[in-house]
């Protein structure tokens, strides 16, 4: 937020200024085939978690912590004594366990800004069947969703940077709709808006200058609009993130939504000042609420102040004995023995149990941790096709494309069915192709119903077999590319050196039926998608003789020769382990079949399955891949805690329960903690965003969280959902997601990360990374270092302090 200005004329270049500081408030939602888990408080990481709590609760109304109650009923089953007070000794409090228990059991009122629509609504004037702020989300949503599903049929200078507005400005002057629900003449103020945002804001200055006497208090107005419609917001976002990414910087398409919400609040002022007698009294409760906002947010975050010593206590209950195992496993931790079987995975929590499985198999079996795009940074372009779709982390741009040479089914022979079975997923064409298809679908949906066959990605069901071409600005990559590609990769895995004759490249992805929000089971660090473009595109490359002979001769990295890289997949649904184009007889089959076997007996219990046999299991979650109604196919990264980059030899005898995002890492083997750079800086920021994720999706499910399941309908074919036929666009996951119907599936906690190297090293990477020194010291997460000695450290107060265990 801007610095306080006091009793200052606001200019028309600083208020446009302060419109595009408030849309960088806004986090990115992706669509839902490219569904990535997203922090929704990204943009406000240099401020700390704490201020932002008060500003989210102050602006949207929306709560970054639980309820006081919930807290309470943790005491003495989750959050012990010992961890309470050292919350309150972190918070500087010198309360009893007594007072900190009394003190959270008292309610609290908290304060909440009241937009121009909330305050008409409140004065009950308003004509309108619904309350102002319903109707206004209604109104937007509803142009919003037609804008993007039919963008054709908008008249408006498509050339024109200023096309939603106008296109908005078009619908609404015509909407009868709004003329019956409100009776009062809307339409001829709608048509006194001006056609350009910078005259609306010139327009618009004036009023701003009776009620709005500060910097901070108008940017404050203008986050609290986008946080009314906060879904569009992050869909608006994407946009922009997606042209940052091209080198074009900017908000532009979320400004676009706050011109329409600026329009409608000028609108509904001209007509409360037409019709409202108490239109004097609305002007005071906004100047006054504008004037006390800073004393406001600050009286916030002193009352929120108890309820986050609670959240840290809660942290430290699953910190602490983590952190414990750990410093045992340090003074342990045996040299792993030469491998038979190497089998890479990504760092996804899922793959933990499936590791610690596979492992127990054979003590010559070797498994690694690596980010799921396999340091690949590629976009995929289907043959003969305009589609090109990232398999790689969101924060970054492709570098490369990757396309098929040789598919196994001609391109042509395809479009007929995805065209043929879309208009069956259309929401404006699905019943009448259904009753055109007459006794031919019907036949479809009692196959679906009682034989429950596999429903397979479009596109992804034509990846076997194939072969790739890597390419950079439509040139393919010369051998010599390829080896150099190939040795940072190698690296990155700790691979370079020492290779076994079977080396697995495991990708991830989900399998489930009839669920818009797929992609976010899949490989977030793959864009949303599986890994199985990546893993095929690297093994092949692997392989390669010719690649192998230049990695040996340019890059001093030398592949035995007969050691295989076989591109896999770790379907996480039904815990499969597929191998592409695996030997039949291969001796290690039988090892991923036990793994397989022992995961799912592992994971049984969450599904309240206990004691039944590996053939029973089998079928239980083959079923749930395939059951077109099941609304919790698995559990996807539900109760993720912790990011562990150390040597696997630290966590390999530890059952994490799932719960560990795990990447290899060996300290000695990373001279000048490059490798350590990038594992702090791409990896360690995406599994904030995943933890957040999930976190504000159980601590706001109304704001974050996508709603119920059931009641979804897809919004512009792939744009989000909305939770029945309206209202803002849903984001986050769905409340079946991280809840079973009883419980909470996902502990509401910050992630932490612990860093087995030395504390120099990460220090300097802290202070030479912006966005990692905002997450560490704004307590986004929480860092602890693991020495050699055993001892533990903890970042706080941008420094090392030891934690005693």
């Amino acid at each position: 937020m801007s610095a306080l200005q006091s009793n200052v004329d606001i200019t028309l270049e600083q208020t446009e200024r302060l419109l595009a500081a408030a849309a960088r408030q806004i986090a990115p939602q992706w669509p839902l085939d490219q569904m990535i888990a997203v922090n929704p408080w990204w943009p406000k990481r240099a401020t700390a978690f704490t201020a932002v709590c008060a500003e989210q609760q102050l602006l949207a109304g929306t709560s970054c912590l639980m309820p006081a109650d919930w807290y309470l009923a943790q005491w003495q089953q989750q959050i012990m004594p010992n961890h309470l007070q050292q919350a309150l000794l972190e918070a500087g409090l010198s309360f009893s366990h007594e007072q900190a228990l009394a003190g959270l059991a008292q309610p609290t009122e908290l304060s909440q800004w009241q937009s121009l629509p909330t305050l008409l609504a409140a004065q009950k004037k308003a004509t309108s069947s619904l309350p102002w702020p319903q109707l206004i989300q209604q109104q937007l949503s509803q142009f919003l969703a037609l804008y993007y599903q039919y963008p054709e049929r908008f008249n408006a200078d498509a050339s024109s940077p200023d096309h939603a507005y106008h296109s908005w400005l078009s619908v609404v002057r015509q909407d009868k709709g709004l003329q019956v629900l409100t009776g009062q003449g809307l339409t001829a103020l709608f048509l006194a808006l001006p056609d350009s945002p910078k005259a609306l804001l010139q327009q618009l200055s004036h009023w701003f200058a009776t009620w709005l006497p500060t910097t901070q208090a108008q940017q404050a107005y203008f986050e609290s609009l986008l946080q009314s419609l906060s879904g569009w917001a992050g869909w608006q976002a994407w946009l922009d993130w997606q042209q940052a990414l091209q080198g074009q910087q900017g908000q532009h398409a979320v400004c676009q939504l706050l011109y329409m919400l600026l329009g409608w609040d000028w609108v509904l002022w001209q007509h409360s000042k037409q019709h409202n007698p108490q239109h004097q009294s609305l002007l005071q409760a906004l100047q006054q609420q504008a004037q006390h906002y800073a004393k406001t947010l600050a009286q916030t975050e002193r009352l929120l102040h108890l309820r986050q010593v609670w959240q840290r206590a809660l942290e430290l209950s699953v910190q602490q004995p983590l952190l414990r195992q750990l410093q045992q496993q340090q003074t342990v931790a045996t040299k792993p023995a030469q491998p038979l079987l190497q089998a890479a995975f990504c760092i996804d929590v899922r793959s933990e149990p499936m590791r610690r499985a596979l492992e127990q198999q054979h003590k010559q079996i070797q498994t690694l941790g690596f980010a799921g795009f396999f340091g690949l940074p590629i976009a995929f372009k289907a043959t003969d096709s305009a589609l090109s779709r990232p398999q790689l982390p969101g924060l970054l741009a492709p570098a490369l494309q990757v396309t098929q040479i040789r598919a196994n089914t001609p391109t042509l022979s395809r479009q007929p069915d995805l065209g043929w079975k879309q208009s069956f997923d259309l929401a404006s064409s699905s019943l009448g192709m259904v009753e055109a298809a007459g006794a031919t679908k019907l036949l479809s949906l009692i196959k679906r119903a009682f034989l429950r066959t596999a429903a397979p990605h479009a596109i992804n069901k034509h990846l076997t077999d194939s072969q790739w071409q890597l390419s950079q600005a439509d040139q393919p990559l010369s051998i010599s590319e390829q080896a150099q590609l190939a040795a940072a990769i190698l690296t990155a895995m700790g691979l370079q050196h020492k290779l076994a004759p079977t080396v697995l490249l495991f990708g991830h992805g989900s399998d489930s039926c009839n669920n818009p929000h797929a992609a976010a089971l899949d490989c977030g660090a793959c864009g949303g998608q599986t890994g199985e473009v990546n893993v095929k595109v690297l093994a092949q490359m692997l392989n390669d003789a010719a690649v192998r002979t230049a990695l040996a001769s340019e890059q001093n990295i030398d592949i035995p020769a007969d050691t295989q890289f076989y591109a896999a997949m770790h379907h996480t649904t039904s815990d499969e382990l597929e191998v592409y184009r695996a030997p039949e007889q291969a001796h290690w089959l039988p090892w991923l079949a036990k793994a397989t076997q022992q995961a799912r007996q592992q994971r049984a219990p969450q599904f309240g399955l206990k004691g039944q046999s590996d053939q029973a299991l089998a079928r239980f979650f083959k079923l749930r891949t395939r059951d077109w109604a099941q609304v919790r196919p698995e559990w996807g990264l539900a109760n993720n805690a912790a990011f562990i980059v150390a040597p696997r030899s630290l966590t390999k005898n530890l059952d994490l329960q799932g719960r560990c995002f795990l990447h290899d890492y060996d300290a000695a083997q990373d001279s000048n903690f490059s490798l350590l750079h990038t594992i702090m800086t791409a990896p360690m920021v995406v599994t904030n965003w995943i933890n957040l994720q999930y976190y504000a999706s159980v601590v706001a499910p109304e704001k974050y969280g996508s709603g119920n399941k059931l009641l979804h309908n897809v919004v512009a074919g792939h744009v989000g959902v909305f939770e029945g036929n309206g209202g803002d666009l849903r984001t986050g996951l769905a409340w079946q997601s991280v809840h079973d119907g009883k419980k909470l599936m996902h502990q509401p906690v910050r992630l932490s990360v612990v860093i087995a190297a030395p504390k120099d090293a990460i220090a300097n990477i802290i202070q030479s990374a912006p966005d990692v020194a905002a997450l560490v010291n704004q307590q986004w997460l929480w860092l602890y270092q693991l020495d050699k000695d055993g001892s533990v450290h903890q970042w706080q107060q941008q420094g090392w302090q030891e934690t005693p265990l």
